[in-house]
Formats: C-alpha cells, structure tokens, sequence
C-alpha cells in the first residue's frame, strides 16, 4: 500500500513540476524571477514529513552552486538625523552629508511592521502596503536564518516568511537569502490557501535547518545547515518590560551610575521608534533584525569557549568557534574572507565580549568622557545660574528641571582647539538639539552643512549655530509632552575672535569679511554683559538676566552666534534636562 502511494505520489509530483517549469509559477501581479525547479524537490519532498503540494516547492538552484548575492542592499539615508540645533540648523544636512561620504557609518534599511514580526524590507512595495506576515495565536509565520563557516568562507542568510493579505483571504510565502550584508536574492510563491502556506513555510525551514519547525525551540544544528536565530517580538508600549531592562543594563554596567542613565537615555531606541512611523535598523551592527535576549546570550557562551581556546592555543577549534559565534550573532563583513576575522587574540575577544555591556560599549563608542557634577560644586552652580537667567519671556510654555550635568571632553578636540584659543572673545555658549541627533553629535562633532546643501534655513550662511539665551536653544530640543519629556542640551567653549554684527540676515555670512573669525546675529535682548562671569582659564560666560539692548533694529529678538570652523568649538558640559509643558 505505501509503495503504491508512493508511485502515486511520484508520478503527481513530475506532472506538476513538468507544468511549473513551464509556467513558472510566477503569482498574478509579481515581478520576481522563479527559475524553474530541481528534480531534487521532489526527492526531498518524499523523505520530508509535511505533506507540501508540489507545486508550491521553492524554486532553488543546485546544492553545488553558492547561494548568490546577486544585488547590492539599498542603503537610504533613512537615519539622518531630525533638524535641531540652536540652534543646531545645520546638523540634519550635516548629518546626512556624513552618512553619504562614509558608507558604512550609515547603513539603515527601513521596514514596516504590522502585527508582531517585521516585513522583510525587500518584499514589494505594493506589498508592504497590504500584506502581514502570518501568525496564528502565538505562533509568528518568520524565519531568519544564518550560516557561517570560516574555512568555506560561507557567511550567508536565509529568511523565510508566511504572508496573509490585510483582508485574510489571501497568503503566500516569501524567502530571501545571500551572502550577509547583500541583498541576495527574493522568491514569492503563491496566492495559496492558508494551510499551504504554513506547511511550505514549515517545509522549507525544516530543508534549511534539518529541525522541524514546531521543535525549534530545543534547536539542534547540523553541519552545512543553516541555525535558526530567534528573533525579539517584544510588544510596543510593554513599558515595564523595557523600564526592567534599561534599569538591569543600568545596574551591570561597569560605568558610573549617573553616566549610565544618561547614556540609556539618548541611546534609547524605543525612544527613536516613537518619532518614526517605520522601524529602523542598523544593517552594520545587526544585519538580520532584532535577535533575542536568548540568542544573544549564547553569543556569549560561544565567546567563553573561544577564551578558552585562545589560551591553550587551539587553533582548529578557534576557528570552528568564530564561525559558531557569527552564525549566532551575524556579522556583515562584505564579501571578504572569512578567516581574516577570527577571532584568535585576546584584544579581538575583549571587543565583542564588550556587547556584554550594551550601556558600556556605546559609552565608548561615542568618544567622549563624562564626569558628572556635583550638586554643591560652583560649575554647577554657575550653569544652573546661567540655565536660570537667560530662560527668555518669549518662550515661557515651559519650565525645566536639571537632571544631571557633566563635564564632557570630546577625544582630539582640545588639541584641534588650540589654534584658535589665541583669537580671543573666547565665550560658553548653548547648543541644543533632539534627542535622536546626540549620539552622532557626540561621536562625530558638531557639524557644518556641506556646500552642496541648500542655503534654505541658514539665515547667517552654513555654519554651527549657538546661543546665549537657554531657551533659544532649548526651544530645539523638540520634546514631546506624550512620549519624552527629556532634553539635551551642550555648554561649548566657543573661540569667535572677531565678531562680523549683523541686524538682517545673510546667507552669504559664511563669506567673512577680513578679518573677521564669526558672525553674531544681533538680538533685540541679551544677557546683561555687566553681570558676566569669567571663569579662571578666561571663558566669558553670560549669565546675567537679559536686557533691552537694540529697540526697533533688526528681526531677532535674541542674539545668535555663528562659527564656520568646527575647531573654533570646544566642548564643555552636558545639561541633561526634563522639561515641564505649562500649556493646558
């Protein structure tokens, strides 16, 4: 009886896939290429245990030949930053600029999210506008894949996706796979009822993985096959889940506590999904997605062993281990070989045992040092002073409270500083902007728009833009009364020499005259110079309670300072504040 079932199903099987080699199969309105099948199929089809028509089999090419990376990933500079800067006008263009001429420090693919898992970013765009990826109860229809091994020099993906259309009468299964980094190659199948799209889905993960989908989570893996990654669906608006794990990096850290909330704070990446309608991810750090507390855990187990192997000197499981650890925790390393990343010395280690402590590797990726301030020592009492007096009466809908303070030193910058430190008129001024630009501000400088940029917004010409009004420059923060009411804010040593004045403004300010090392934009109040105070290495810093100071002239109401050279800045403190609507 089994036998003649399995004639039975043969001779189905060469039918249908004789008649999908010529049709290709390809689903009504798809554009995507599906070479025909392999005989292959079919034999797998026989042994596999899920009962998959064939007709919906992948189209795959032989097992002999390398799974390709046919196209470049797009890479749109969908993380540049929002506009802020006080005024901080310039560093959204600046920003953008910087990403384009260093590719690899701005690598992020959008995706869209409906429901629990996130749609592969490759999908159609039509698509992405009226399909899901398939979940029924808790069960989450996506796959991600990962294969790595040193000496092949293998490092490649795969993903696997189960599509229902927004209105559930519809599915299809999508898979995509190539080499890590790459954006590989894309396959849809379908339209197909409901059950078949789970049972290919299924299929196919058990051909890639040789586990079965319903026991992937006692996952074992198998050589030459790919290793199941499991993926983090954390809810949105779980809030105390997210509250538990900021407070438990916080409490891990090896960093200063203070230092350490600050840093959970502009580094938050709930925060950046609440002023984006899409989720962003950054393809250099996490090529795939967002993979588990789990998954990352036994990224760490990996690395344990690979110490171990590195002090006995174990080459040949070193580098078994390194491709363990890549396929666990993917890598994007272009299409280099593999073996020149192995990691076989103790300061290699030491560099990926650092996402042990998130908080702390980002610390030191921002290359700045922060040292907070204590409450009863007279810095802090002068910014508080200087926070306090220059809050202008135009901008009273809301106060603020000071959360922390810090001195910042910012790694090359006093050194680059130093030739202009002689010019004189040297002043601590405001720079603010939102919250999502710090971490770039902080690891790349503050920033001047490039040539190429439009004037448009640069009323004084492309430069960096400061202030000596509090609120001018808070006003930029941009914080949000619904989502975070936290705000940044830097106190920078500014080196203005010689001041061009000016009432109107002027694109072409940049152009300075002889001479002339800024532009000041004159306000029609300012801090009362009289009341200043100079700090003991020659800062002017003007805190006094603003005054009238040109009645009737020009169109701003509070001064403006413009550099055109980012090593006339020097920073100096960081004012963590939370700001308080009074609007009703």
């Amino acid at each position: 009886m089994a036998a003649h079932l399995n004639a039975l199903l043969r001779a189905k099987l060469r039918c249908r896939l004789a008649l999908h080699a010529n049709a290709h199969c390809i689903a009504p309105g798809r554009s995507l290429p599906l070479p025909p099948p392999h005989h292959h199929q079919a034999d797998f089809l026989l042994r596999a245990p899920l009962a998959v028509p064939a007709r919906w089999l992948a189209a795959r090419p032989s097992r002999k030949k390398k799974d390709a990376a046919a196209m470049p990933l797009s890479t749109p500079n969908a993380g540049a930053a929002a506009k802020g800067g006080a005024d901080g006008k310039a560093q959204d263009a600046a920003a953008a600029a910087a990403a384009a001429a260093v590719k690899k420090d701005a690598k992020i693919v959008t995706a869209t999210k409906k429901g629990a898992a996130v749609l592969d970013p490759h999908i159609p765009d039509d698509m992405m506008k009226s399909w899901h990826v398939l979940q029924a109860g808790d069960e989450i229809y996506d796959a991600t894949l990962n294969q790595t091994n040193v000496g092949a020099n293998n490092n490649k993906f795969f993903i696997i996706q189960a599509l229902e259309s927004d209105v559930g009468k519809s599915f299809m299964v999508y898979w995509r796979y190539g080499r890590v980094g790459s954006r590989g190659r894309t396959e849809l199948m379908g339209p197909m009822q409901r059950h078949e799209a789970i049972n290919l889905f299924k299929f196919k993960f058990e051909d890639k993985t040789n586990n079965q989908w319903v026991s992937r989570h006692s996952f074992r893996c198998h050589a030459k096959k790919y290793t199941w990654l499991e993926m983090d669906y954390g809810k949105e608006g779980d809030k105390a889940q997210k509250k538990e794990l900021v407070a438990n990096q916080i409490k891990e850290t090896k960093l200063e506590t203070r230092t350490a909330q600050f840093i959970s704070v502009i580094c938050d990446i709930t925060m950046m999904k609440q002023q984006m309608m899409e989720i962003g991810y950054d393809a250099d750090k996490l090529p795939l997605g967002k993979i588990s507390q789990s998954t990352i855990s036994k990224g760490y187990d990996v690395l344990k062993r690979i110490s171990h192997a590195i002090s006995r000197g174990d080459k040949i499981h070193i580098e078994q281990l390194t491709g363990e650890f890549y396929t666990i925790i993917p890598h994007d390393f272009g299409f280099k070989k593999m073996r020149e990343f192995i990691i076989d010395t103790p300061e290699k280690l030491k560099a990926k045992l650092e996402m042990d402590d998130p908080l702390y590797a980002r610390y030191k990726q921002l290359g700045c040092d922060f040292t907070p301030l204590e409450v009863d020592t007279e810095e802090y009492s002068m910014i508080k002073t200087y926070l306090k007096n220059t809050h202008g009466k135009n901008h009273l809908d809301y106060t603020v409270d000071i959360v922390q303070i810090f001195k910042v030193t910012r790694q090359g910058e006093t050194e680059r500083f130093q030739k202009f430190i002689g010019a004189g008129n040297r002043m601590l001024l405001w720079h603010g902007s939102r919250l999502t630009n710090w971490t770039g501000i902080f690891s790349k400088g503050l920033r001047i728009a490039p040539p190429e940029a439009p004037n448009n917004g640069y009323m004084f010409g492309k430069g960096v833009y400061l202030a000596d009004m509090f609120s001018k420059s808070a006003n930029y923060c941009c914080f949000s009364e619904t989502s975070n009411k936290s705000g940044v804010l830097l106190l920078c040593e500014v080196s203005l020499g010689s001041m061009n004045e000016l009432i109107n403004g002027d694109v072409c300010a940049n152009n300075l005259p002889k001479g002339k090392l800024s532009t000041k934009g004159l306000g029609k109040m300012a801090p009362d110079m009289a009341n200043s105070k100079i700090t003991d290495d020659g800062v002017v810093v003007p805190l006094g309670k603003p005054i009238k100071v040109s009645p009737g002239k020009g169109i701003l109401n509070y001064n403006e300072y413009i550099v055109y050279d980012v090593n006339q800045i020097r920073m100096r403190y960081v004012i963590h504040v939370s700001f308080n609507s009074k609007k009703k």
